[in-house]
């Protein structure tokens, strides 16, 4: 009897161990999703399977990736070093360049070639520039006497530094990626980088807002593990919401900034606002000198350029919840045929009267986009115009390698 005593006591204590040392649940996990917020682990490996299989286009795409990351990585070891307390010079986007779009590029970039490659100092590379950004605060205009709603580190934030959830979440499962250097990276996201992006998310109705609200919403799912927190709002309006509060609000704003009506102008500075119901984009295109009101766009200037910049970032934010089972961002249009962003890429690339082209960066949004939409006038213009680079331009980044055309 004090032997059966004895077994079953150390069956106890080897299954209380067992459950001690189990990972806990990554917030993904916790909703039942897949890991991934552009792409999974699982589409990388099937990604790395046909490259090593020399099935292309996975093979080509696979080693002008490596390349890509590999001259970055290494280009980045002649940077400056991250400061803990951040003002950005010169209200410019590249600065700091860690938070500029070379910098988003490459810790999301390291993280999807550790999985293609299995070497881990690319894991590491990752792993330290998320704990770098970690340490930092503030995001003021250097000319400034002090922190301003408004300031370019709120823009850099949104756009810099949401590729890092992108790696971290891609980290999750890597031993060196411990349950330490997650919580410090949530709690920096909590307290440094969400008031900031929310901010953007309830206030500008252009491709900051577009940043703003999926950043925001993106750093809420992140944190769902920890549903007692309070992300705290401090403008235009102050708010504590829970990460799923925070979650659902900062998706309506993204649906809402579509739209055309009174209700939802915003910081609109042109009379007429959201997607209108031909697809322009009046506060991007109001950036050159085509007419806001008009049905298509005269020249390649500026504002065909941050029509674009708005559709990949817009693109990145559908992307994601698509990955969620919600299509609510793709296949948002309202009564009036306004609010869609189908409509807006027709706009650019289908447009009867005048198209264009997608630049070599932004084209990689349109790999993610015809993935879901699978529309002829997409597919048409990947072809006339790609296969643009690797890399992407800010937000919807190396969709040619993770959404290759077959």
């Amino acid at each position: 009897m004090r032997i059966k005593q004895i077994l079953l006591l150390s069956v106890l204590v080897v299954a209380f161990l067992c459950a001690s040392t189990k990972p806990k649940s990554t917030s993904n996990q916790r909703l039942g999703r897949p890991i991934g917020v552009l792409v999974s682990p699982k589409e990388l490996l099937q990604i790395k399977e046909k490259a090593n299989k020399g099935i292309e286009p996975y093979h080509t795409n696979r080693n002008e990736f490596l390349s890509f990351i590999d001259d970055l990585n290494k280009a980045s070891e002649q940077w400056e070093p991250l400061p803990d307390e951040v003002k950005v010079v010169g209200r410019s986007s590249s600065n700091p360049i860690q938070l500029s779009s070379t910098g988003g590029k490459l810790v999301y970039g390291l993280a999807i070639a550790w999985h293609l490659t299995g070497n881990e100092s690319y894991a590491q590379k990752a792993k330290g520039l998320i704990l770098d950004l970690s340490s930092t605060y503030n995001y003021q205009n250097a000319e400034e006497p002090k922190f301003d709603w408004g300031a370019q580190g709120i823009l850099n934030l949104a756009r810099g530094g949401t590729p890092y959830i992108y790696a971290a979440d891609l980290l999750e499962g890597w031993g060196q990626w411990t349950s330490k250097d997650k919580l410090t990276y949530q709690i920096w996201l909590r307290d440094v980088m969400y008031s900031k992006v929310a901010w953007a998310s309830r206030y500008r109705k252009n491709n900051w807002g577009v940043a703003g609200s999926f950043s925001a919403a993106l750093i809420a799912y992140y944190l769902m593990d920890h549903p007692d927190w309070k992300l705290e709002e401090i403008s235009p309006k102050a708010l504590s919401l829970s990460p799923k509060e925070a979650f659902a609000a900062h998706n309506a704003m993204q649906i809402g900034r579509q739209k055309t009506t009174d209700d939802w102008k915003l910081d609109a500075k042109v009379n007429i606002w959201g997607i209108l119901p031909n697809g322009a984009i009046p506060e991007e295109i109001r950036r050159g000198d085509d007419p806001i009101d008009g049905d298509y766009l005269p020249t390649d200037g500026s504002g065909t350029h941050y029509t674009m910049t708005y559709i990949e970032h817009l693109t990145a934010h559908a992307e994601f919840l698509r990955r969620l089972g919600d299509h609510s961002i793709y296949d948002n249009i309202e009564k009036d045929g306004s609010g869609s962003l189908l409509q807006a890429y027709h706009f650019v690339i289908d447009n009867p009267k005048g198209t264009h082209c997608f630049t070599p960066n932004r084209i990689n949004a349109l790999y993610m986009a015809y993935d879901y939409y699978k529309d002829p006038a997409m597919l048409r213009s990947l072809k006339d115009c790609g296969p643009g680079n690797i890399s992407g331009q800010r937000l919807a980044l190396f969709g040619r390698l993770t959404h290759p055309l077959f």
